[in-house]
């Protein structure tokens, strides 16, 4: 027996015919060397299959095989001598029996093979249009310029608080119980102080730091009030329409390091 046909023998008729798709029986009978189910057409034709998909040189196999044929086409041969009816039966009936199973070997090679080439590439198809389907889409200059036009027509929540706290129309300081306040523009440093009561106008668009003696006080800004109340001194820092109370280390820090 041959390395080669020994190599077939370790890879195994299952797996030879998950590949070739050659009937197993076959498969094994090859292996084996028994030709008695095969015609020469057919045993041929497998032959040429294996060689070609596990490139082995089967010659000294098929050799091997095409004696065994020649011996039964000698043995045939000879009873057809004496028995002529026999001859013009069923010969033609094998010969045809062997095309027919050659044709339906290649037929499941090559259909078969073919078949799962074809659903391999429907598989890739549907993966290319998942992945398509998941990528970010494509945005033209002419697409991003209508997204651009239309974002910057609707105004977004943080639009509209920016927009609030630019156009600020008011702030007014109301004190519940005479009070003295401190009040310094951050801008230009100017300071001015004063007791009132009452309430008191400031330029809302400016940044001011405030100082009061006491804390029972409301503060406005465009109508809306800020209410508190302390005993103690209390300082603010006032800014685009956002008022915050503050320590006096954060006053003097802000104040260049005075406490007023």
């Amino acid at each position: 027996m041959s390395e080669e046909l020994h190599k077939l023998q370790r890879i195994g008729a299952q797996k030879i015919y998950e590949k070739t798709h050659i009937p197993i029986q076959h498969i094994q009978e090859i292996l084996q060397s028994d030709f008695s189910s095969f015609s020469r057409v057919q045993f041929l034709g497998f032959i040429s299959i294996l060689e070609r998909e596990y490139e082995q040189d089967l010659s000294e196999h098929k050799a091997y095989g095409i004696k065994y044929f020649d011996e039964i086409d000698t043995i045939e041969t000879s009873s057809l001598t004496i028995s002529p009816q026999t001859k013009r039966s069923k010969k033609p009936f094998y010969a045809a029996v062997a095309v027919l199973l050659f044709f339906l070997a290649l037929y499941m090679k090559f259909f078969v093979f073919s078949s799962e080439v074809q659903e391999k590439k429907v598989d890739n198809t549907l993966i290319e249009d998942v992945k398509k389907s998941i990528e970010p889409k494509k945005i033209s200059i002419e697409d991003s310029n209508k997204t651009q036009e239309l974002n910057s027509s609707v105004e977004t929540p943080s639009k509209i608080e920016e927009s609030k706290v630019k156009v600020i129309d008011s702030f007014k300081i109301v004190a519940r119980s005479k009070v003295w306040i401190g009040y310094i523009d951050v801008l230009n440093n100017k300071k001015k102080n004063k007791t009132f009561t009452g309430e008191i106008t400031l330029d809302p668009n400016k940044k001011w730091l405030l100082h009061f003696g006491h804390g029972y006080i409301d503060m406005y800004v465009d109508g809306q009030r800020v209410k508190f109340s302390s005993r103690n001194s209390v300082r603010f820092i006032y800014e685009d329409g956002e008022i915050r109370a503050i320590s006096k280390k954060e006053f003097k820090k802000l104040n260049k390091g005075r406490a007023w």
